[in-house]
């Protein structure tokens, strides 16, 4: 069993129909559902009371839970002088606290299962840049989160991947700025990061692709 975050669409959407198609069972975590998913969980990873509701219903699926992508995200630009408190709390509780609550709460079975635990970032959780402060400390927090389940599971099966895109031609980012992407075939392909997504979660479980950061190429023109 393959459990993610945010897979109606974009990234998660291909990853989903990637492991369909490989004949797993595919469980999505999301508002809307997921056509690859054979369980749609569709609550808001925002609410605390939601993200326990979460844990208690992946937590009554049968099977081995062999990985969780935590790949769920939502972006916001603010400039200094305008960024206001509730745009930090959406921000904060749908990046770095539901990932955090979801693994406190699962634990249990993430150890019994081996689980391999895969956290997407950004490389805006690299580096900082103007106007998109509360979104990349969110992101700098994933990768945190991620070193600390690493020690978490020190000496024991479990995998935990810090997975760090750069951007990609999606309807996230579509739907983030309002208009289509006017020149998409200079973003990466959502299928091609699946495939690398998949590639690093297949390989042997005495290999453990600690951190990997993919930087979009733009040509010069």
């Amino acid at each position: 069993m393959i459990v993610i975050t945010g897979a109606s669409e974009g990234l998660g959407r291909a990853l989903a129909k990637m492991y369909k198609d490989a004949g797993k069972k595919v469980v999505n975590i999301s508002r809307k559902e997921c056509e690859y998913a054979d369980v749609n969980i569709c609550l808001s990873l925002r609410e605390g009371s939601d993200v326990q509701e979460i844990a208690e219903a992946i937590d009554a699926i049968d099977g081995t839970l062999e990985a969780i992508v935590y790949n769920a995200a939502v972006a916001s630009i603010q400039p200094f002088g305008e960024i206001e408190d509730s745009e930090i709390t959406r921000l904060m509780s749908v990046n770095v606290n539901s990932q955090i609550l979801l693994s406190s709460l699962l634990i249990n079975r993430f150890r019994k299962d081996e689980t391999d635990i895969m956290c997407v970032s950004s490389t805006l959780g690299t580096k900082g840049r103007k106007d998109w402060s509360v979104y990349a400390a969110s992101k700098w927090a994933v990768r945190g989160l991620a070193q600390c389940l690493q020690d978490e599971f020190s000496g024991q099966a479990n995998r935990v991947i810090s997975f760090v895109p750069g951007g990609m031609a999606s309807k996230n980012i579509e739907n983030f700025n309002g208009q289509k992407l006017t020149d998409p075939e200079n973003w990466m392909s959502v299928d091609d990061m699946a495939v690398f997504m998949k590639q690093i979660l297949d390989l042997p479980k005495n290999m453990q692709v600690t951190e990997v950061v993919i930087d979009r190429k733009v040509p010069k023109q």
